[in-house]
């Protein structure tokens, strides 16, 4: 089956946040590992434009839970972090407490490397200002958010953080791809993994399909870092059934009003302030979306959210947004064929309309009519814990294959709720520092 051959001391797969940072760590300069990265999706250098994401996206963007749930899953060089809008939260005291894990250090490198911090201030638009007065006026902690941000680049009006920043303004996973690559780690793109090979019971490397057909990639050390929803069908395809089994998916929507600003939150650079209401479960942030994006969403949700797509549409210079993600529970399935099956429950619902009723409030005392406010279709942001820690992973990641690790949201050990870049990305520092012996 196999036609070509490699070998290097760790095969990553995937080049998301985790498995880049894994990459770069274990490339430089003390460690010297040769690394190949597997990348399913392409090196996209045009960027920037809405319906170019979708060529950015596994299966053009068309996927959907089985209950109908759209859930974007990004397949591209730098994975999520790609379209990601550059939220950066530290990990929650429970992983210290509950799992022992300290991430401080490996936090605080994060933090001084890349460099994450919250805007200045001539960064964060009229209407994300305003949104912050009017949130805090009715009691809610909401403040400014540490972004993957460089403020000397981005400007007020772009808004394309979500479509991969056409500036070099915000962070992505593929500015550790090229130092690694820089440091000897070779790229092999449109390389999809499909299974780990396994000998006397302890994997060996990864078998793949790449433009040249089949090879099998031997190595020391396997990392899976292919994403939440991937890696359960390479570790079922290799024998770990339980992998899918029960995940998070952040469900989220958006709130919008036409209000009488001059400037909406297009304006605005994503997600500049919010609020996480932690005993809810509830995520509350600025936001915006291009114009296709937004009738989108609301196609999406059917007849009752096509009939103000006109009035979107008229009034697309003022639209002000707040989005609600919510953490949800450790239900459903993701099966080896990619397949998924990812219910909404009555609590995950009632988070996700006191959030709404949360935005509404907000709009209005922002000057939006309760005429002008619409919700969109419920969005699944970053599915995850599909392979958790204290179940399927040790502490180290390592999963019942001996010398195969897993780094990416896969490995959350439960409900999360939160942007998870800063969490996966010190894992797997402190990841590369155990497979290295430092």
């Amino acid at each position: 089956m196999s036609k070509t051959k490699k070998t290097a001391d760790v095969v990553v797969v995937g080049s998301g946040p985790g498995g880049a940072t894994v990459a770069r760590e274990l490339t430089r300069q003390g460690r010297n590992k040769r690394v190949i990265i597997c990348e399913s999706g392409r090196y996209h250098k045009l960027f920037g434009y809405f319906p170019l994401t979708f060529f950015q996206m596994d299966k053009l963007g068309m996927t959907f839970s089985k209950e109908g749930t759209w859930v974007l899953k990004p397949k591209t060089v730098g994975g999520a972090s790609f379209v990601f809008y550059g939220c950066a939260v530290k990990p929650p005291q429970w992983f210290k407490d509950k799992y022992g894990i300290d991430l401080s250090a490996e936090v605080d490198e994060l933090y001084k490397e890349i460099p994450i911090a919250p805007l200045p201030d001539h960064l964060i638009g009229t209407a994300a200002r305003r949104i912050m007065e009017e949130a805090q006026g009715i009691g809610l902690d909401w403040k400014p958010i540490d972004k993957f941000i460089r403020p000397d680049k981005c400007e007020l009006g772009c808004g394309g953080c979500g479509l991969g920043c056409k500036k070099d303004a915000k962070w992505t996973a593929r500015e550790f791809v090229e130092e690694a690559k820089a440091n000897g780690a070779e790229l092999l793109v449109n390389t999809k993994v499909d299974r780990v090979l396994i000998e006397n019971g302890r994997a060996v490397g990864v078998r793949a399909k790449g433009p040249d057909g089949w090879q099998d990639i031997f190595a020391d050390t396997v990392v899976l870092s292919a994403g939440g929803m991937a890696n359960p069908g390479i570790l079922n395809r290799s024998g770990i059934f339980d992998a899918g089994k029960g995940f998070f998916a952040d469900p989220l929507w958006m709130v919008i009003g036409a209000s009488d600003l001059k400037r909406g939150t297009w304006e605005c650079v994503p997600m500049t302030a919010g609020v996480n209401l932690e005993e809810d479960g509830i995520l509350m942030t600025d936001i915006t979306a291009p114009m296709l994006g937004y009738l989108a969403f609301m196609l999406l949700k059917g007849p009752r959210g096509i009939l103000p797509m006109p009035r979107i549409v008229a009034n697309y210079g003022n639209l002000i947004t707040i989005m609600i993600k919510v953490r949800d529970p450790m239900e459903g399935r993701i099966n080896a064929d990619g397949s998924f099956s990812k219910p909404i429950d009555y609590n995950t619902w009632w988070k996700l309309n006191k959030g709404e009723v949360l935005a509404q409030q907000i709009l209005q005392k922002v000057g939006v009519k309760r005429d002008n406010i619409w919700t969109t279709c419920v969005i699944a942001a970053h599915p995850g814990g599909t392979v958790r820690i204290g179940e399927l992973l040790d502490n180290n990641c390592q999963s019942p294959i001996p010398n195969c690790y897993c780094m990416d949201t896969s490995i959350i050990p439960q409900d999360w709720g939160l942007p998870p870049v800063v969490t996966v990305m010190a894992m797997a520092k402190r990841l590369a520092k155990h497979l290295s012996g430092h």
